[in-house]
Order: C-alpha cells, then structure tokens, then sequence
C-alpha cells in the first residue's frame, strides 16, 4: 500500500514534498515548489536549478551555487577540512605522471555502457594519451601497444601520440576491466593512496613509466558471436551491432593462423572461408561465412592492423554478402563506390570522422553546419568537442 502510486508524477510530488520537511534553507536539496505539481505541468516540466524551495517559481533562473556565501553549515560558513596526502613523486625510474578518470561515453566500469554497441564504437579499446616528446623518448610510436609501468603494477593499452596531452603527463582511461581486456586495467598500475576520509583513490597522481610492448604481431577481428577464448598476450574485446569486435597481439608467432582463426571464428560444418597470406610482409587474412552472413574475419599484420574498423563492423549485420563484396572485406578497405565513414566520432547518429571531414571540404565550416549536414553534435552534445578539432585541422590543411 505504501507503493501503491498511480503515475510518476505522483512519485516525484512525494519526492519533492520529501525534499523540503525539516529542511528551512539548512539543506541544499529542496524542491518543495514540486510538491504540488499537475499530472500536465509534471509531463511539461523543464529542467531548473534547485534549490527552488515551496513557494518559489519554477522558472529558467538559474544562479551559481555558494556565490554569496551560505554554505550549510550551522553558521553558513565554508569549512576547508584539511587532511594528509601520501603523494608518490616522479622519480628518474618512474618519470611521467599518470592520470586516470572518465571518457565522454562511458561511465565507471562499463557494467551497463559495454553493453551497447553504439557507445563502444567511439573507443573499442583503451589508451594512453602520450604527448609527442614523450613517445619519442620512450620509443613509442602510434597506434602501437605500449606498457604503463609503476611500483604497483603494469598495465598494457593502445598509444594514442597527441600534443592535447601535457608533456610530462600520461592519461588512461580508468573504464576498462579484465571483463573487456587482457592487460588493460590501469588500476593495477595506480597509487594504493587513499583520501583518509571518504576512501576517494588518488587517480590523478601516480609516478609511472611508459615503454613499447613487444608484440611479434597484431590483429583485428570481427565475429558474430563471442569467442569462448582468446589466445593473445593482448586483447580488448567490445560489443558491436552485429556481434564483436576484437583487437589483438601477441607476442610471439604463430605457426598456423587457419586453425588460429578457426578457433576464434568457431567452427563447424557448411561453412565457407576465404583467406589471403603473404609470408614475406607477415601478414594473413581470413573471412568464414555461413551462408550469406559473415560469421567472422580476422586480420593478421606484423604492424597495427589497417583495416576499416567502422566498415569492416558493418558486415556483421548484413543479411547478405555476395562474391564481390566478400573479397572487398577480406582486403579490408571498401570499394571507390562504397564510402567509408571512418571511426566513429558522433555514436548518438553513428557519424564518422571521415563523414565529417567530407561535409567540412563540401562548405561546412561550424559544429551547427555539420550538425545540420550530418546530425553530428546535435543530440547530447558531447562530441561537439571533437568536430570543432577536425574543422579546425582541416582548416589548418588549407592554409598550409
């Protein structure tokens, strides 16, 4: 009985009804003027900044939190609580700085976000974002696997070179878990520190090293069905519309990549395979389909694998390949007919970056043109970021 609510909106009343008891101003969250709301006016409801106590307007005003003062505290006075910090310094053994936190399209450890193929086309896999000097320093070249070193523990991701990142600093999301890679938990390579209060981890402050991974090959894959195992030294394993895709290394050769593949596509009767390998450049390829569908295909090559990732995903939910476009997929790139959208850059409307790229050389030249064009940036916002930096590197183009 106590549940026994007709509509949401009935629920949010009680809620905001909760918010304001006993409270008087000496709480922050109180949104007692919703405790009246209609079913109509709760269905029309836009967002508003609370507090916005019983009696007040629901308006559009909005203020900045604590501008004047008034902090909840008995006598509305800030308090600065100071507590000690166990810092670990750079040091000549451990010289970069490692921070970790958030990526714009997942959230703590992808419990929920990993699951949905449209937030794992942006990034499938983990990196470190290194600046320029400092890959050249370490030997790290992009695209490339490199190892994150510290006292505590290593951790193994993809190189990302750019000079977005500070000299001296390394970033690397803190999402991925050995769920969805082999080596790429950067937790294990963080400071055991701890806030001594709220047990918050020091995330953003850990002396760490960076050198390459030796990786004999390297490997992409894109299956129907998710492998039962992966035999690699290194792998990322994501969801995508169709199936899975898989990116790969190892660090020692193989011998047989027929019955490498075989073992990963998976394998049974009535299936048909095309491969390609080329021993003098190392490199193998191979596609199993089951009919008209593509069940599989993995690309082998000594250097980071270029292969369309976008295009090649794309196989895996189409109801049928035919001859042509089956030996287009085992090279890897579409046809001059066929466009290839490049790496994901807008996931709300699957929006890559060389689709962008396409809309900017075609007059484009704000994030509101291209969202007009494309769609891209025009949704929840957050690659907007991102389209700016490609206008702004195309425009770089032009002017060299």
């Amino acid at each position: 009985e106590a549940f026994d609510y007709r509509s949401p909106a009935e629920i949010f009343r009680e809620h905001a009804a909760l918010s304001g008891i006993a409270n008087d101003g000496t709480r922050d969250f109180d949104i007692g003027a919703c405790a009246e709301l209609s079913e109509s006016a709760y269905d029309m409801l836009a967002p508003f900044q609370w507090p916005r106590r019983q009696g007040q307007a629901l308006d559009d005003a909005t203020t900045r939190f604590f501008a004047e003062g008034g902090f909840y505290t008995p006598d509305r006075r800030g308090r600065f609580v100071p507590t000690p910090v166990a810092l670990q310094a750079v040091s000549p053994e451990f010289p970069l700085i490692l921070n970790t936190g958030r990526i714009r399209d997942q959230w703590h450890t992808m419990t929920r976000t990993a699951k949905t193929p449209r937030l794992m086309s942006h990034y499938a896999e983990s990196f470190c974002e290194i600046h320029p000097e400092d890959a050249e320093d370490a030997g790290v070249t992009p695209a490339t696997l490199v190892r994150i070193v510290s006292p505590q523990g290593a951790a193994v991701v993809r190189a990302l070179v750019t000079e977005r990142q500070q000299k001296g600093s390394v970033f690397v999301p803190m999402h991925w878990t050995d769920q969805q890679t082999a080596q790429g938990r950067i937790g294990a390579a963080v400071h055991p520190s701890v806030d001594p209060i709220s047990g918050q981890p020091g995330l953003k402050l850990s002396g760490v090293r960076i050198e390459p991974f030796d990786a004999a090959w390297y490997g992409f894959a894109v299956l129907r069905n998710r492998p039962e195992a992966i035999t690699a030294d290194y792998w990322a394993l994501a969801r995508a519309e169709g199936g899975w895709r898989v990116e790969l290394a190892g660090a020692e050769p193989v011998e047989d990549w027929a019955a490498y593949a075989a073992d990963l596509v998976g394998s049974r009767e009535n299936l048909e395979t095309l491969s390609y390998s080329d021993q003098d450049q190392a490199s193998f390829r191979l596609a199993t389909f089951s009919g008209d569908a593509l069940l599989g295909a993995l690309f082998i090559a000594p250097r980071p694998v270029a292969v369309s990732r976008t295009w090649a995903v794309e196989h895996l939910s189409a109801k049928e390949i035919r001859s042509t476009e089956r030996l287009r997929l085992l090279s890897g790139r579409p046809g001059a007919d066929q466009a290839d959208p490049g790496p994901i850059v807008c996931a709300c409307f699957s929006v890559g970056a060389h689709q962008i790229a396409a809309a900017v050389e075609n007059g484009a030249e704000t994030v509101d043109e291209v969202g007009q064009s494309l769609r891209a940036g025009t949704n929840c916002g957050s690659c907007r970021v991102e389209i700016r930096r490609l206008i702004d590197a195309a425009a770089l183009k032009k002017a060299v």
